[in-house]
């Protein structure tokens, strides 16, 4: 429970952010959950060691940047290096701030992939979860969860639903 209120609180903030992850008219890259699994490695291992991170392509230049939140401020690490060998350098520790006053804090419990399944223009996620070992290939993977944008909703109403959602949860655990 503690998990899904973590991830309701992390598309909130990244939608109440602005920040733009696909845009009207722009190429769109679309990426399947093997494509995501055949990248987790190198995002999760990081050269910053950022645990969990938000991972999204912030710039529109390919590849997948990171953010971190962090005691009520978005901290943006761009990608100096390729989509499959990133390095990450920091480039703005106050991208952005956020509203702290919540009860639970907001930090994400698994690294996030915020990125286009279906070329629809609308950000999905992946979330990087459990690495297995795969004895068959003899090599440490990750399992990936994926969750569909399937409204299509734009910002401003998916925003609203989000909000009142997490309200809900958080009232729910008060009580």
């Amino acid at each position: 429970m503690k998990n899904l209120i973590i991830i309701i609180a992390l598309i909130l903030i990244l939608l109440t952010l602005g920040i733009k992850l696909f845009y009207a008219g722009s190429p769109v890259n679309v990426y399947t959950k093997e494509d995501i699994k055949k990248l987790a490695d190198v995002y999760v291992r990081n050269n910053l060691e950022l645990k969990n991170p938000a991972i999204v392509d912030v710039d529109r230049d390919g590849d997948f940047d990171i953010l971190i939140f962090n005691d009520g401020k978005v901290e943006y690490y761009k990608n100096t290096g390729s989509l499959e060998k990133p390095f990450f350098v920091p480039e703005n520790m106050q991208y952005d701030k956020y509203n702290a006053a919540s009860l639970v804090d907001i930090a994400l419990p698994y690294p996030v992939f915020f990125a286009d399944k279906n070329g629809d223009g609308s950000p999905d996620m992946f979330v990087v979860k459990d690495k297995i070992y795969d004895s068959r290939e003899q090599k440490y993977e990750y399992k990936i969860l994926y969750a569909d944008n399937f409204l299509g909703l734009d910002t401003g109403v998916l925003i609203t639903i989000v909000l009142v959602l997490l309200i809900v949860v958080l009232i729910l655990i008060i009580l």
